[in-house]
């Protein structure tokens, strides 16, 4: 306060002084809740003497400057509500103060009020094109004067107040949106959590964004291929591993296969034990070229376990496509994702004939049927069977490419006398079946499928086979 009274004793004009037109006396006896500052700009005293006058019963305080230099430094510093402000003053006139008060973002708000002797349009204009809101014409009408005061200052307080409104808006909008912001993260952190326990393609299939949106009975039908994937000899390896060591291999390998199954467009819907359950929406040949994939790294993953002198690994996979009913069971305090399908279990018997056949990869004739062009694949058919749990037959068959590169060489090079081994067998002439089914073993003794057959021929050649046989073999391993 002190800094203001300095001011204004050292600009206010002779024959002002005994009136101490200071910030602290300035104001009238029904003066506003909160005076407004005016600075007045007049190099003639006798000027500002009248406006103080007409002024006076405004209840304002009044700041006082001689020229254009003092205007701009007391307009900077103090930042008044209005000004008025004459325009012919030696030094720098009323135009370029007006000029620079608009340049200056500190005080390009303050509204200015021209005064002036002069009645030039022209003028008038220029000072408006500068930035002025208004004109007083010498010599002053009090009621004019007071009039223009009070409609500026009215439409300057309503512009301050609706810049601090719309600060405390932008103020608010822009916590809101921190929250918001904050608030998306966090929900994009725990569907990334829950993500971790029910795959975001589950939720997608539901036609759901988030698992926030899952609700107990949400389901919905539709066709996919399923895989089954389990580690061959599971049990002789975990023997010779302690609990800890059965853990790290477990999460070895799923760290491993996980990463394929999703490449090639496939979600795992669950782990068990040692095997993974995986859904394939789009194509049963997502599903091949994974199964092939995942023989593939398994082989990577037992060089690296050789290095170590651990013993090697192996897979087996079923494939089978079909309808599947995905949806959420349990009760409305515990749920979980679950996929309901007499296809599930069939997926899960050919997984299991893979050791049977000692095949890397089963697939049902659905499923085979299916491929975009099946000549893509290394294959063969395997067998008919009726698999426990199945009243219908399923013809099954293998695709090699998984198997190590030897074994698949041979299955290639043999695979013209299986099959003509199989038509024979189907036609029930066992006898030169079996001679083709023993060409097949000469040249690879380890073919499963062709030992089997030739093993049934042998059987059938001793024993005959039922009438109405068919040459479906009912099967009852799981």
């Amino acid at each position: 306060m002190a800094f203001w009274k300095w001011q204004m004793i050292w600009l206010q004009p002779p024959g002002l002084e005994e009136r101490k037109m200071t910030s602290d006396t300035m104001e009238s006896s029904n003066n506003p809740e909160k005076p407004e500052h005016i600075l007045l700009v007049d190099d003639n005293t006798t000027n500002l003497q009248v406006l103080h006058e007409t002024l006076a019963g405004t209840g304002h305080k009044f700041l006082i400057a001689k020229n254009g230099e003092s205007a701009l430094t007391i307009s900077q510093k103090a930042k008044p509500s209005l000004i008025l402000l004459d325009i012919m003053m030696p030094g720098i006139d009323g135009f370029e103060v007006c000029r620079r008060l608009k340049a200056d973002p500190g005080t390009e708000a303050i509204p200015v009020i021209f005064l002036t002797a002069l009645d030039d349009t022209k003028e008038k204009v220029k000072g408006f094109g500068l930035g002025a809101v208004d004109y007083v014409s010498k010599p002053f009408q009090p009621e004019e004067v007071i009039a223009r005061v009070n409609t500026h200052l009215t439409i300057h307080r309503l512009r301050k107040s609706l810049a601090e409104k719309n600060w405390e808006l932008a103020s608010a909008n822009d916590l809101l949106e921190e929250r918001v912001r904050a608030r998306t993260q966090e929900l994009a952190e725990l569907n990334r959590t829950y993500e971790r326990f029910v795959p975001r393609e589950f939720i997608s299939l539901l036609n759901k964004e988030s698992i926030r949106e899952i609700r107990l009975g949400d389901q919905i039908k539709q066709q996919m291929t399923v895989m089954f994937a389990d580690i061959r000899g599971w049990t002789t390896l975990s023997e010779t591993m302690s609990p800890q060591d059965n853990f790290n291999f477990i999460n070895g390998y799923l760290r491993r296969v996980s990463p394929v199954i999703e490449k090639h467009h496939g979600f795992i819907d669950q782990y068990y034990g040692d095997g993974v359950m995986a859904l394939f929406p789009d194509s049963p040949d997502d599903a091949v070229m994974a199964a092939i994939a995942m023989h593939g790294v398994v082989d990577e993953y037992n060089e690296e376990r050789k290095s170590y002198g651990l013993l090697p690994m192996g897979i087996g996979v079923g494939l089978h496509l079909g309808d599947l009913m995905l949806g959420i069971i349990g009760s409305e305090d515990r749920m979980q994702g679950a996929v309901v399908s007499d296809d599930v279990n069939l997926a899960a018997r050919l997984e299991g004939l893979t050791r049977v056949y000692g095949s890397s990869v089963t697939l049902s004739e659905l499923t085979f049927s299916q491929l975009k062009d099946p000549d893509l694949y290394m294959h063969r058919f395997v067998d008919k069977v009726s698999v426990k749990g199945k009243k219908q037959p399923v013809s099954v068959y293998e695709v090699y490419d998984g198997d190590a590169q030897e074994v698949a060489v041979l299955k290639e090079e043999t695979k013209a006398e299986f099959e003509a081994g199989l038509q024979l067998y189907y036609g029930r002439t066992f006898s030169e079946a079996s001679v083709k089914f023993s060409q097949v073993l000469q040249k690879n003794p380890e073919d499963k499928a062709a030992r089997i057959y030739l093993e049934r021929c042998a059987l059938y050649m001793v024993k005959g086979v039922p009438e109405d046989w068919t040459g479906v073999e009912t099967l009852t391993q799981k």
